[in-house]
């Protein structure tokens, strides 16, 4: 049959990589297990700064006669620190610091990592994070444990959106709806792990220690897994790109004799125009580019607030702070196995614009309940996280899918950025009183609904390579990854 003038020539990495092989649960077992560690940074100011009561007898500002409340934590920032009467604003600018820090490492290694590699940038990452942990624990004074919680921040940063763009390149159209789920699961054990080790470890510095040694593990990714050659092949490293995919053709006691011949025929095929590396502040030069960009910004920015704010808003409600965080964390699984099935079924924009939705729902109602039905108003409020969560997992995916391979990692930390922003505005909206909290959190959420409207529709289609892929997203699904497959081969 004559070739169509309309037909795209696939990507043979992304063809190759539609089947899970061998080598692909090796490399996403480690990546997930990375995970483990890396979330335990990032909640753990819940218990590095809960709520803490204290007794003073000589009144402010020196209180001689201070007292604590440890019935249930030893220490904390709080407690090692004397952060009492003008100290107090100290807590909760440590915890928005700290996302800072966040925010630096996702912008700074979404740049890095389009530019010297997704792995290189992960490992660096990684220990940074190691280090910096670590030393969080044996700051004298409360101004250095700030400075060290924002470079620990900057490790987090910088290790969730490189290891996300990675896993993401190594799977195909097929597979990348699931692989973005299960990326979450990891996620949610480490939610409902970290409260179980503050309960065995009540001392900020012991457990600041057991969450930052198991990071230097992770350090040794960079001799334990591949580069993505899906980002070496669009950095026209076209060579390098073909030997990443016949190390792992020989991992999987595969044939790739062909394989170097069809990565160097479609990156021939590919043009001038379209191997040209595109910059990020060229999106701005185009409308419906520039369109997209804003409205992800927005939601990013609400999705981050969401979650890391409910999930601080849940662990300071009452009741024992180690069971409200446990069961927030429980109640994500189901939300996560959930969002597994429903992204194989609906659409992009339809899937996100209905859990934020529901996540500013959810919200609103809790505030509506009555503070004396106190395990009501957690468990709804977790159904909430839920939603939130679950917009979470959708909109990285989303996000990574709208620009080619060249930005994808600085647009994605460009993104990361507005989240981080939204998680350092979450601890001074917590600290308001609970019913304007939530009101906030449950309006922005609808706010980003909304917002999910203008966006094209991604579903079934191969990651674009150039401004001009992103540029031809469709409004609608127009048809289904198996007629997409069949079109080509019919070529």
């Amino acid at each position: 049959m004559a070739k169509g003038k309309n037909l795209k020539l696939h990507n043979p990495i992304e063809k190759h990589f539609n089947v899970i092989t061998p080598y692909h649960y090796y490399f996403f077992f480690l990546i997930f297990l990375s995970k483990l560690p890396i979330f335990w940074h990032v909640l753990n100011l819940i218990f590095l700064t809960p709520p803490m009561k204290y007794y003073c007898e000589g009144g402010c500002p020196y209180c001689p006669y201070l007292s604590w409340d440890r019935s249930v934590f030893s220490e904390t920032m709080q407690t090692k620190f004397n952060l009492v009467c003008d100290k107090t604003w100290l807590v909760s600018f440590s915890n928005s610091i700290s996302y800072v820090g966040t925010l630096i490492g996702s912008l700074l290694f979404g740049f890095l990592s389009d530019k010297f590699g997704r792995l290189n940038s992960f490992t660096i990452s990684c220990l940074i994070l190691a280090i910096s942990g670590c030393l969080v624990s044996v700051m004298p004074m409360e101004g250095l444990f700030i400075f060290m919680r924002c470079i620990e921040g900057i490790g987090v940063g910088g290790a969730i959106v490189t290891a996300y763009v990675l896993c993401i390149e190594f799977c195909g159209v097929r597979h990348r709806e699931s692989v973005t789920a299960l990326f979450h699961i990891p996620i949610n054990i480490s939610h409902m792990t970290l409260a179980g080790i503050s309960y065995l470890l009540r001392h900020c510095d012991d457990f600041q220690l057991a969450l930052s040694v198991p990071v230097f593990f992770f350090v040794a990714m960079k001799w334990l897994v591949m580069e993505s050659p899906k980002w070496l092949m669009d950095n026209d490293r076209v060579e390098e790109a073909a030997i990443v995919m016949e190390k792992i053709s020989k991992f999987n006691r595969l044939s790739s004799e062909t394989i170097k011949e069809e990565i160097e025929a479609y990156h021939a095929t590919q043009g001038q125009k379209r191997r040209t590396k595109v910059k990020f502040w060229q999106i701005f030069n185009h409308k419906k580019l520039t369109l997209n960009l804003g409205c992800m910004s927005v939601i990013y920015f609400v999705c981050g607030m969401g979650y890391y704010g409910v999930s601080q808003y849940i662990g300071r409600m009452s009741g024992d702070i180690h069971a409200n965080v446990a069961i927030s964390g429980a109640l994500l699984l189901p939300g996560t196995i959930t969002a597994f099935f429903l992204l194989k079924i609906l659409n992009r924009r339809t899937f996100l614009m209905g859990t934020t939705f529901l996540s500013g729902l959810f919200m609103i109602i809790v505030i509506c309940i009555p503070y004396h039905m106190g395990w009501f108003r957690v468990v709804i409020a977790c159904i909430c996280n839920c939603f939130f969560f679950m917009s979470f997992i959708i909109v990285f995916l989303y996000g990574v899918e709208l620009f080619p391979t060249t930005i994808r990692n600085s647009v994605l930390g460009f993104l990361s950025v507005l989240s981080r922003v939204g998680q350092i505005v979450a601890p001074p909206i917590n600290s308001l009183p609970e019913t304007a909290a939530g009101g906030i959190f449950g309006a922005m959420a609808i706010i980003g609904s909304i917002l999910c409207y203008p966006l094209p529709e991604t579903k079934d289609i191969e990651l674009p390579s150039s401004l001009e892929d992103s540029k031809s997203l469709p409004r609608k699904r127009t048809s289904t990854l198996e007629e997409n497959y069949n079109a080509v081969e019919m070529k």
